[in-house]
């Protein structure tokens, strides 16, 4: 994902797509269905998700006592920037959650202690007022929450309904039929500011019961759904101006974390509408932003793959899908390997030509990473 964008020139450079559709049929109205084929196992990665991890952690993890953190690029020491960092500490715990070890469970909680020492705000060790970007304040709250379900530490699950909380109350209004601001700025209501509310409000759920998140979850979900998605085809625009206009870019990560949203609402509500909606934006992406079947992007300064290999990841597995996408998937993980930098063992966001030696960053290199996490080895 890109920040302080120039995704709209990333997006047009693979083509443009259709607009928004305008007729919204009521999901409230269509039948619901159990999850067919689900299941929760959760086969470990491919045969090089320990060296590409073991690489990933050799040249950004930066251990000072009891604090673990990933710096910004192999010769900028610093800590990565807020949304970059959560974002470090999600591909560990994709990691994780491809083969649980108390190794990578431990260097979660050390890494989620120090995100709260290193991004305190004057209220004090909780809080992130100060970060006026919603995107920012969920990628970090989906870290948490993720942590907690990793860990049991009660504190990250407060921390993510904080996040939550956060966002919703200043972000989401009626103006454009509702939806959450990208900003405290009100300029644009943006894809990444509201599927992945959609995300974090069912893992909340999912964690303490609480209906309201999920409820407001679904009401971010059926937003997205009808201002930003290209129901034609499965491509999720970026964002909607505060005067209603759509933008044409439409992103990988964008798909990626819809498809994200998509699947955590099924997972929970069973409505055969959502599973719908992950596997067209899936179809979407495989079709229309791969390049000889490989997702492939020259963004340096965020990700681009990323949150659709966990998004696909989850919605492969979840519902046992891999008689259909486990070959794409295998190939995206075998390029992004072989595209690696071999003195470092690092992969950039272009998987389809080899990865520089030069100052790479830590976030353009989680995504190869996360691909070999979430693919198994051998199709299940």
């Amino acid at each position: 994902m890109i920040r302080r964008r120039s995704f709209l020139a990333a997006a047009s450079a693979l083509g443009a797509t259709a607009a928004v559709a305008t007729t919204v049929p009521s999901h409230a109205e269509t039948a619901e269905r159990p999850p067919e084929g689900a299941t929760g196992a959760k086969p470990s990665g491919t045969g090089n998700t320990d060296a590409a991890f073991a690489a990933l952690n050799s040249a950004f993890l930066v251990s000072n006592g009891d604090q673990r953190y990933y710096k910004e690029s192999l010769t900028r020491t610093d800590k990565d920037y807020f949304w970059r960092q959560a974002l470090d500490i999600q591909a560990v715990q994709d990691v994780h959650d491809s083969a649980p070890r108390t190794e990578t469970r431990d260097l979660i909680s050390r890494l989620l202690d120090t995100f709260l020492q290193q991004n305190r705000g004057s209220g004090g060790l909780y809080d992130w007022d100060w970060n006026d970007y919603n995107d920012d304040l969920l990628w970090a709250g989906l870290a948490f929450a993720r942590g907690h379900r990793i860990t049991g530490n009660q504190t990250y699950l407060n921390q993510a309904r904080y996040a939550f909380d956060r966002v919703y109350g200043r972000g989401w209004d009626g103006a454009l039929g509702g939806g959450v601001w990208w900003s405290v700025e009100k300029r644009e209501k943006s894809a990444l500011s509201n599927s992945p509310a959609v995300v974090l409000g069912c893992l909340i759920y999912e964690s303490n019961g609480d209906r309201w998140y999920l409820d407001r979850a679904r009401a971010i979900f059926d937003w997205v759904w009808q201002r930003l998605l290209d129901r034609s085809t499965g491509g999720v625009h970026e964002n909607m101006l505060a005067d209603g206009s759509v933008s044409d870019g439409q992103t990988v990560y964008s798909a990626g974390v819809f498809v994200g949203a998509a699947q955590a609402l099924y997972r929970n509500q069973g409505q055969s509408t959502l599973f719908d909606d992950a596997r067209r934006t899936v179809d979407w992406v495989i079709r229309d932003r791969t390049v000889g079947g490989i997702m492939t992007n020259g963004q340096r300064e965020g990700t681009w793959q990323s949150e659709f290999a966990r998004g696909m990841g989850e919605f492969v597995r979840e519902n046992n899908l891999w008689g259909q996408y486990y070959d794409f998937m295998k190939r995206n993980a075998d390029a992004a390997w072989n595209a690696r930098r071999t003195d470092l063992d690092l992969t950039w966001n272009r998987w389809d030509a080899q990865t520089p030696r030069d100052d790479t960053r830590a976030v353009e290199a989680i995504g190869a990473v996360i691909m070999q996490a979430v693919t198994p080895a051998v199709r299940p």
